[in-house]
């Protein structure tokens, strides 16, 4: 019995069972190669080949296994089992590791022109200024007093301020608890706030078009909404480097 079930989860183990060990490691290792550059390609279509040379490695070594227990079937029986096989790697094994890993550990982010890897695991209390984070742009608002409109998306930027934080807005600077920061696009050139519990300070570095309707004020106004990131949108934080690949400023 425990020949069977570390045939079924481990690649290549249905090959040195039977003593085709030179197969099995080869198997085994092409497996492992995979997974390595796979992980390291993470969100990009080469990536995406190599989650599919995964589930084929591991589907062949357990069909080799199946294949002992049906050489007196036809070849029509054997290629059905094969391909019921593919699917059920695929669909038992692999999708529902990934989908949690996606949910709690590593998720790929396409901002269009690059891909991010961020890291879902973020204790909430660990966010500190300065961190960049990953975010949910909640759309499909229309501010119709302004004319701002607001299509969905995702932002990773750094953090300005924490919960509890003051922001003063000048023509000159934002000061948060009163250190100067640089100001960015379409910020307000007067006016403070205080970061209400929960909510993160994240000014997001997108345009706003208001389809020549919307005055610079009425822009800022919309972009300071954004800007209130509740623990709801917090997707995670980008890893500084992946697979020495760069992936923030």
């Amino acid at each position: 019995m425990g020949h069977i079930i570390l045939g079924v989860a481990l690649p290549g183990y249905s090959f040195l069972a039977v003593r085709r060990r030179l197969l099995g490691w080869l198997c085994l290792a092409a497996w492992l190669l995979t997974a390595v550059f796979f992980v390291g390609a993470l969100g990009f279509t080469s990536g995406s080949v190599a989650y599919g040379l995964l589930i084929s490695f591991h589907a062949a070594s357990i069909v080799f296994l199946e294949g002992m227990w049906l050489k007196n079937a036809g070849f029509r029986a054997r290629l059905a089992v094969a391909f019921l096989t593919l699917f059920a790697v695929w669909g038992l094994m692999y999708q529902p590791i990934l989908s949690y890993a996606e949910r709690h550990w590593l998720m790929p982010l396409d901002m269009g022109d690059r891909v991010l890897i961020v890291w879902r695991g973020v204790p909430l209390q660990s966010i500190h200024r300065g961190d960049w984070l990953a975010y949910h742009i909640v759309g499909d608002r229309v501010w119709a007093e302004n004319g701002v409109y607001l299509n969905s998306g995702m932002g990773v930027d750094p953090v300005l301020a924490l919960p509890g934080d003051r922001v003063c807005f000048t023509p000159d600077a934002v000061f948060v608890n009163d250190k100067a920061l640089p100001r960015a696009p379409h910020m307000p050139a007067a006016g403070e706030l205080v970061v209400p519990e929960k909510v993160w300070f994240i000014w997001p570095s997108l345009d706003i078009s208001g389809h020549g309707r919307a005055v610079e004020p009425q822009v800022s106004t919309a972009m300071q909404r954004i800007a209130m990131v509740t623990q709801d949108r917090i997707i995670g934080r980008p890893f500084p480097q992946w697979f020495g690949r760069r992936q923030r400023p």
